[in-house]
């Protein structure tokens, strides 16, 4: 399969995944989506100190079976992404964004990602419920555009407020 034609469905299809380790065309397994979003997810374990046995007994899932999946490369499905997401306080759009857009699980705690994602989270959220053939609101380019308008005011005034302080403190 050409690089090109990966999408969501084809990365997360168990037999893509087998048949891209058994090619190993130079592409090493930490570039697919499946082994970033198990970095972001064993690392948000990590940071928040839950031991991968106490998250795997809070999903009502065998030990072994969440080890084999994070840590040995069996296959995440979406099903069980989403209930991790959910347990760690992951945020799916900007978790999306990060290593799907960007291709990196780091830079989901990244500030610029954080608003970026925050003013384009409307707009996801509808293309991707969209995609799902779920569309509940008709979406006009002029509520993006009030979005993102209030989203680049709210960092300006920040920002503002921000240069304001250091001169008050320095002075």
């Amino acid at each position: 399969m050409m690089h090109g034609a990966m999408t969501p469905e084809t990365v997360f299809n168990p037999t893509f995944t087998l048949r891209n380790a058994n090619h190993g065309a130079g592409a090493s397994d930490a570039d697919t989506e499946q082994c970033r979003y198990k970095r972001l997810i064993s690392g948000e374990l990590a940071r928040q100190s839950i031991p991968l046995a106490h998250m795997a007994d809070k999903l009502g899932l065998q030990r072994t079976k969440l080890h084999k999946v994070l840590r040995q490369g069996a296959f995440l499905s979406e099903d069980l992404r989403d209930q991790l997401f959910e347990e760690l306080g992951i945020d799916h759009t900007r978790a999306t964004i990060a290593v799907s857009m960007l291709k990196s699980e780091a830079t989901y705690h990244d500030q610029a990602v954080f608003l970026a994602t925050e003013a384009l989270k409307g707009l996801y959220c509808e293309a991707a419920s969209a995609r799902r053939g779920a569309i509940q609101v008709d979406l006009r380019p002029a509520i993006i555009h009030t979005a993102l308008g209030r989203a680049y005011e709210m960092l300006l005034t920040h920002q503002e407020r921000v240069l304001e302080a250091n001169r008050t403190l320095l002075s």
